[in-house]
């Protein structure tokens, strides 16, 4: 993606709403002049997570994620710098400018741009054929029949293509789109030497990304022509083995319900959305892949398998269970009824209550293989045990957590007639650790006290402008131990100098560096800081002092060690050693005079 100008990039953070922004992921309540929620970045009881509306900024005062507008669209859609800003821009309607220098970038960018319009408007244009045309009877008969009700039709932008074999291309060279884009769009195709459209005759299903862009379309015919479905080529834009179909319409569900459920088809995928389950994707009717569970794992680790109950969908699922182990998921199987898929049972009257209770005693995807697995063989004979017992070694191979497989391997035991120390060799491939929780520590690193101090002091400097310019025109960098807080500090000092007449930023400016990591963190704490007095700001300060003296103090010890005869370096650890001493006193006593 090209440079995006600083202008555009502060013209789309004051278009920002922050609060419509978050509120889809949490549910906010006014608290003082911010809000609080429960952190959608982390499973948590007691709302922890504060988001200031005005300066555009968030903070979790449990997991220490924080940021602005730019950030969290970054983290809740795994998301780069620059797709977050253009996101806003698109969800604002802020035209972005562009660097010099990145006029091939920007070209390629708005190239981009122009095949995702296209694909946008040929969804509208199949949708209104649907709707409105003659020869979309059959689209429109069909849907009825299977009970799909106008709202979830309309929510999903189900279509219709005519039976004529230029009718989009036509409407789309009347609005300027070209023969390459259309081509590129992967809406037309080439045939002696002239153009038609790719579909025609097909009830469309678009198929879009996480942001519900139209990135591409599957075709159903609705007679006996071959093939029966029909995708868009794969392009620049559209993959199908990456794609998961519903994900734009079931994104904030998912993380709201911190679970995804994935079924097989786009009917399940639209009839338990009517039915009122809407946390529901598909995987384009295909084996799931290991690129749509990583795109899925972006929103939830928690994931329910509602395949068919045949021969495919049992292999699928033990498909599922290896290409799942490296992305520490969590899986559970809902057991469909033989001969019902998910769109059969939630058309039925009660059909999405039955269907949730399915899910609510879901058992893991190791438990269901387990038992599966054994369910399929003689246990009765010693030979019917030895071929159950190889085939649970596959099974067992993809187990990731090890309290889950302890258990698994007591069931099989007792099945099988042998002791759990005679099956646990079955595990031999490796550790099967569930290194969840681990992760979820590293991510989370622990201030020294040293920089929790560093942090708190820059926080109230915010809070208390005019008591911290008497302290901070005296400071350097050298008061803070860490890239961040160094980096941080210079940032408010120069905004509290630009608050006392300087040129300096604004403190809502967008930041950049090391210092942008903690930035949110400081500007919410100092709007949380009412119960803290300026005193507390003046002994930060000179704790800080008295840091930086002693890490002074250790510098000259180090010298003299090895050199003794240096009386400059003795006579400064004298000093420092007074003025240190000092210092103590003065936070002792509480009299915080410079």
């Amino acid at each position: 993606m090209p440079l995006i100008k600083q202008s555009s990039i502060r013209a789309v953070l004051d278009a920002c709403d922050m609060l419509e922004i978050v509120s889809p992921y949490t549910q906010l309540k006014k608290t003082g002049v911010n809000y609080m929620g429960r952190c959608p970045f982390h499973n948590e009881k007691t709302p922890s997570f504060s988001v200031d509306p005005a300066q555009k900024l968030y903070y979790c005062f449990g997991c220490g994620e924080g940021g602005n507008a730019f950030t969290f669209v970054q983290k809740i859609e795994d998301a780069e710098f620059a797709e977050a800003v253009g996101s806003l821009a698109d969800k604002y309607g802020v035209r972005l400018e562009f660097r010099q220098g990145s006029a091939g970038q920007e070209e390629k960018y708005r190239r981009r741009e122009r095949v995702l319009s296209l694909l946008d408007q040929a969804a509208t244009y199949y949708s209104r054929y649907l709707h409105d045309s003659g020869q979309a009877a059959p689209g429109r008969r069909y849907l009825k029949q299977r009970g799909f009700k106008e709202e979830v039709i309309r929510q999903y932008r189900l279509g219709f293509s005519s039976p004529a074999g230029q009718a989009l291309s036509k409407a789309a060279r009347a609005k300027g789109f070209s023969e390459e884009e259309l081509s590129g769009a992967g809406l037309i195709i080439k045939k002696t030497g002239r153009v038609y459209d790719r579909f025609r005759s097909r009830l469309m299903f678009p198929f879009t990304d996480h942001r519900g862009r139209v990135l591409g379309f599957g075709a159903r015919v609705l007679d006996d022509s071959k093939p029966k479905y029909l995708n868009s080529p794969d392009s620049d834009l559209y993959h199908k083995g990456s794609l998961v179909f519903g994900l734009g319409n079931a994104r904030r569900d998912i993380i709201r319900q911190d679970k995804a459920i994935i079924v097989e088809g786009y009917t399940d995928v639209m009839a338990l959305s009517q039915a009122g389950i809407k946390n529901v994707v598909a995987s384009m009717g295909t084996a799931l892949t290991g690129t749509q569970l990583r795109e899925i794992s972006r929103f939830t680790r928690n994931i329910y398998l509602a395949f068919d109950a045949d021969a495919a969908g049992q292999k699928a699922m033990l498909r599922v269970q290896e290409l799942a182990r490296d992305l520490i998921l969590s899986l559970w199987v809902i057991r469909m009824p033989p001969g019902q898929d998910p769109a059969d049972m939630a058309m039925a009257p009660g059909g999405g209550d039955d269907f949730a209770r399915l899910a609510a005693k879901a058992p893991t995807l190791l438990e269901y293989h387990v038992q599966e697995t054994l369910s399929r063989h003689d246990l009765t004979s010693a030979a019917g045990r030895k071929k159950a017992f190889a085939a649970l070694r596959k099974v067992i191979a993809g187990a990731a957590d090890a309290v889950e497989l302890d258990e698994q391997l007591r069931i099989i035991a007792g099945r099988l007639r042998l002791d759990v120390e005679n099956v646990a060799y079955l595990i031999r491939t490796g550790s099967h650790s569930n290194t969840a929780g681990d992760e979820e520590g590293a991510r989370r690193r622990v201030l020294t006290h040293q920089e929790s101090n560093e942090r708190s002091f820059l926080s109230l400097c915010l809070a208390y402008p005019g008591e911290a310019r008497r302290h901070l025109q005296d400071m350097t960098d050298a008061y803070f131990t860490t890239e961040r807080t160094r980096a941080a500090f210079l940032w408010v000092r120069e905004t509290i100098e630009g608050q006392n007449g300087g040129s300096a930023r604004a403190q809502t400016d967008v930041p950049a560096g090391a210092a942008a990591s903690i930035l949110p963190e400081l500007q919410v704490r100092s709007k949380t800081s009412g119960e803290l007095s300026p005193a507390a700001l003046h002994e930060l300060y000179f704790r800080l002092s008295e840091a930086r003296i002693s890490r002074r103090i250790s510098v000259l010890k180090e010298e003299l060690s090895r050199d003794d005869n240096n009386s400059e370096s003795f006579k400064d650890l004298c000093r420092l050693e007074a003025r240190r001493r000092e210092i103590i006193e003065l936070i002792q006593s509480g009299s915080y005079e410079v």
